[in-house]
């Protein structure tokens, strides 16, 4: 084989391996010489004529296999809930009544009627499981027609009642800690785990678990919990003249009117919503976040719009909620859930929270009210 000094060639009989046969950039004239091989034996495989029928009776039973798990799967019933003790069931009735009772005082939306309507039923369900041998039985079954009447009244107000998720008497995932301290009151006992953040808030037997200060899971085990399964959040504040954090973003519209621009990120589910140079952050549709650079936005987080006077300064693990009621409405408010933080700004001033608890602040204005003992 002849070749040209100043052009490589590779197995294949190309210029530095190149498809054009170049090297270097120079065209390259090869001389290749034919290549005999002497024929070999050719070997010709011939399939199993069952090879056919053997795959389709495979693809048929593996087929039917499928099937017969499909249809199990189907004709199984769902594991019952835990049977609730008989020696239980008036104390949990109870419970489950003053819950119905309370939220009765200020219910107003089909979504309260309903829910008090069912915790009627369960409280009347649970008061007819109280055994004869039980010392309440006498007072239990005095319950049932009382309770039967609370259930008509709430069923027919549900049927009379607008929709609206709006609700300042329940709670459901996704709201903060502040809703469930306000509607539930006090907790029994707390439990926080900073590194995992997680809190947990006992209310007798039953649970409510927070990740960065939401709602992420409950567990109403004494039937004592206001809270409704929604797979929207429940709005405990909403206005016409302003909007707030975890505000559905229809309420901004409503306040603010059409952003100027919209951008979104269908990946993270998260869209930003401009007011001239002022970004309103969108989670799940849910206000998480603002910078209020063109002091135009009408967003408030502190009671009423202003800070509570009877509460004079705040510190280092404060909930987050006691500084808003000392400090008013941020200048800026960011979440960032992936680090268990958000950070407030007033003005230069910084406030940093994890998982819902004040963390560290940088009061670069003079204008934070704080306290370290």
């Amino acid at each position: 084989m002849n070749k040209r000094p100043d052009a490589e060639t590779n197995g294949n009989g190309n210029g530095n391996g190149n498809g054009n046969g170049n090297g270097n950039g120079k065209r390259s004239y090869l001389q290749v010489e034919p290549v005999r091989r002497a024929p070999g034996r050719v070997v010709v495989r011939r399939s199993s004529p069952f090879l056919p029928a053997l795959l389709a009776i495979g693809v048929l039973t593996l087929a039917g296999l499928v099937l017969v798990i499909a249809s199990q799967e189907a004709i199984v019933p769902p594991l019952p809930s835990p049977a609730v003790p008989q020696a239980e069931a008036f104390r949990l009735a109870v419970n489950r009544a003053e819950s119905a009772a309370g939220v009765t005082q200020t219910a107003a939306s089909k979504t309260e009627w309903n829910a008090v309507a069912a915790w009627w039923q369960e409280a009347l369900d649970l008061m007819k499981k109280v055994p004869s041998t039980s010392p309440n039985y006498e007072v239990a079954q005095s319950r049932v027609p009382e309770y039967q009447r609370n259930l008509g009244y709430a069923q027919k107000k549900a049927a009379q009642a607008p929709d609206s998720l709006v609700s300042r008497s329940l709670w459901s995932k996704g709201l903060r800690r502040a809703d469930v301290m306000r509607i539930q009151g006090k907790p029994t006992q707390t439990e926080r785990y900073d590194a995992l953040c997680k809190e947990t808030l006992y209310f007798g037997g039953s649970t409510v678990e927070l990740s960065n200060g939401i709602v992420a899971r409950y567990d109403d085990i004494d039937r004592n919990l206001r809270a409704i399964a929604s797979q929207t959040p429940l709005v405990t504040v909403m206005g016409d003249t302003a909007w707030t954090l975890d505000a559905p973003k229809e309420s901004v519209f409503k306040v603010q009117g059409t952003p100027s621009r919209i951008i979104r990120y269908d990946a993270s589910q998260k869209d930003v919503l401009y007011y001239g140079n002022s970004p309103v952050y969108l989670a799940g549709d849910r206000v998480s976040g603002y910078d209020n650079l063109d002091q135009n936005l009408k967003v408030t987080v502190a009671p009423n719009g202003t800070p509570d006077a009877s509460i004079e300064s705040w510190s280092i693990d404060s909930p987050r909620d006691d500084i808003f009621k000392v400090q008013g409405t941020p200048t800026q408010v960011s979440l960032d859930n992936t680090s268990c933080s958000e950070t407030l700004h007033y003005n230069s001033s910084v406030i940093e929270l994890r998982n819902g608890f004040v963390a560290g602040y940088n009061d670069i204005s003079n204008n934070l009210k704080v306290k370290v003992n």
